[in-house]
């Protein structure tokens, strides 16, 4: 058994396709798929059932994926325990951050680390849950910050912290800035919302349904700083995290509003590759990040929630 048919097990297992696996770990589909069978052969089991409609693990391919997670996981903390023999935090961090952080959370952490740690490389990219999601079960991303949603294949997550989603209109809106808001109660609205896909859209859409809000029209778009310019700009409303909107306190470009009756929330989850340990340098910039996260939701709950 060698360390590279457990790592194209594990790809196989994740993706539920041989040629999806061989594409991850950079293989031709036919020397993964012999890999495989070689492993098979040695084992003397069956680890995936092949059918047109994917690849499903056996009882034991489910638990030989476990076996070789860890096995992954160990392997790479050694490499890590290496590096860190130098005494110097070195080496290059793939992280993914949604848009709510982009534009008041993540800077101040970059300039810091950058200060503490000049030979860490980081690279940042900024994407909705999905495209983060499917980076760090692939290897391509060390770790990111997404809303909690459902579990995805090779991936632990680990909760952050909850914060409060908020309602946002332009400057000439009716409401008063930070004056809380009952949505049920409201004239129909005009409200700017990202797509189905979006991990967000999907709780906002149930809050919307179970207390029955007005909606007069909805506008997908998934872009958050476009929706911001655009209710900055006219009639169109929106609902936005606190940690993307408390820049906004002044209520120049747009007014906030507590949502009440009841808040509406979101949670973020930090998720990070199932068979892969976390690298000196990317659990630094990791507890750097999810710090500073948790001190803007504490701001945001403080600031931008009611009850």
């Amino acid at each position: 058994m060698r360390l590279t048919q457990l790592r194209y097990l594990v790809a196989v297992y994740e993706e539920k396709s041989f040629t999806a696996a061989a594409r991850r770990v950079h293989a031709t589909q036919s020397g993964l798929s012999m890999q495989i069978k070689d492993l098979e052969v040695r084992l003397g089991v069956k680890l995936f059932n092949r059918a047109s409609t994917g690849v499903t693990p056996t009882p034991a391919g489910e638990k030989l994926y476990k076996r070789a997670t860890h096995i992954m996981r160990e392997v790479s903390a050694i490499q890590n325990d290496i590096d860190a023999m130098s005494g110097q935090i070195t080496g290059t961090v793939y992280a993914g951050v949604m848009p709510t952080f982009a534009r008041g959370v993540l800077a101040p952490v970059l300039d810091e680390f950058g200060k503490k740690y000049p030979q860490v490389e980081i690279k940042v990219l900024e994407a909705y849950s999905a495209v983060l999601s499917g980076g760090v079960a692939g290897g391509e991303i060390d770790m990111a910050i997404v809303p909690s949603s459902r579990d995805m294949s090779g991936i632990r997550g680990t909760h952050i912290d909850e914060d409060v989603e908020v309602f946002v209109s332009g400057p000439e809106s009716p409401w008063e800035h930070l004056a809380p808001v009952n949505l049920s109660q409201c004239e129909p609205l005009k409200i700017a919302l990202p797509s189905p896909e979006n991990a967000r859209r999907r709780k906002i859409d149930n809050y919307l349904a179970t207390y029955n809000v007005p909606i007069d029209q909805i506008m997908e778009l998934d872009s958050m700083m476009g929706t911001m310019d655009l209710v900055s700009k006219g009639e169109w409303a929106t609902i936005l995290p606190g940690c993307l909107v408390f820049p906004d306190m002044d209520g120049q470009q747009r007014k906030l509003h507590p949502i009440t009756s009841p808040k509406l929330t979101v949670d973020y989850v930090l998720i990070e590759p199932e068979s892969k340990t976390a690298s000196e340098a990317a659990r630094l910039f990791t507890e750097d990040l999810c710090a500073n996260i948790r001190k803007t939701c504490a701001y945001c709950r403080e600031n931008l929630a009611i009850g």
